[in-house]
């Protein structure tokens, strides 16, 4: 930003200071924006959280994550990738939008609230019919461990496998979808 300034000065001169008008100008609506950003996902990460009312490392327990041969997550490292799971959603509204249409279909008949988040990914896991919950934290694993790598409680998950059990995911959900259009 720095060096941004001193070019918009050395602009200034044959502009009669046009240059650094449009740098201020510029620099309150990248504030703006961000401020916009942080507000909408406070209020994603304040819709999403009363969805998990156990522990998150429970929710995370429950979903079937590929771990490295030999290794097992600790309770404290599955509350920190439950945590991430959240932030992602939070900061993913198409993701999150996703996840939620995961919780209405496991929603026990004539119930309003939507179903519990460890129940729902229990119940996919168990019937072998992974779909919107499995399929949002393998996304939000995949571009945690991508942009991430210093968070060390994704350490021991199978980055590939993970990627092999999305992609099932997703061919799957296309054969239905052709299958019922059809």
């Amino acid at each position: 930003m720095g060096l941004l300034f001193i070019v918009s000065v050395l602009l200034a001169w044959p502009t009669y200071g046009l240059s650094i008008l449009l740098w201020f100008v510029l620099v309150v609506a990248r504030g703006v924006f961000k401020g916009f950003a942080i507000k909408r996902r406070e209020q994603a990460k304040n819709v999403l959280m009363p969805l998990f009312p156990e522990d998150l490392g429970f929710f995370f327990s429950a979903l079937d994550v590929p771990l490295v041969s030999g290794y097992r997550l600790t309770e404290e490292e599955s509350r920190q990738c439950g945590s991430h799971f959240v932030n992602y959603l939070s900061h993913n509204p198409s993701e999150a939008a996703l996840f939620i249409k995961g919780l209405e279909r496991w929603r026990t008949k004539g119930e309003e609230s939507l179903c519990n988040p460890v129940n729902a990914a229990l119940d996919e896991n168990h019937l072998e019919c992974k779909r919107e919950i499995h399929l949002t934290a393998y996304r939000a694993i995949e571009a945690l461990m991508n942009n991430n790598k210093h968070l060390k409680c994704f350490h021991k998950i199978d980055y590939g496998r993970v990627l092999e059990y999305r992609q099932r995911i997703e061919i799957e959900g296309l054969l239905n979808a052709n299958s019922t259009a059809g």
